[in-house]
């Protein structure tokens, strides 16, 4: 029987290590060591859009709600007009 190389088996933390930063994940997997005046940018960088993500997602739930109120508003008035 042949041994699985161990480089072939991705774990759980792995998966949310690649989903969090491809990059991150790649070179970590490659041995490298973060280091250098640019580490930072790129936590700089992470952080503004972890901000920028958690915005469109309230963003689309607001558009969502007021889809939802305006359409119940459209048939609202639709009875109104048609009641009459």
């Amino acid at each position: 029987m042949s041994q699985i190389n161990p480089r072939l088996i991705i774990n759980a933390s792995e998966v949310g290590e690649f989903t969090y930063c491809a990059k991150a994940w790649y070179l970590r997997r490659c041995g490298a060591v973060p280091q250098g005046p640019r580490l930072g940018e790129g936590t700089s960088f992470h952080h503004k859009h972890a901000t920028a993500v958690s915005r469109a997602a309230r963003l689309r739930k607001t558009g969502i709600w007021l889809s939802l109120i305006g359409l119940f508003l459209l048939i609202a008035l639709a009875l109104i007009l048609f009641a009459s």
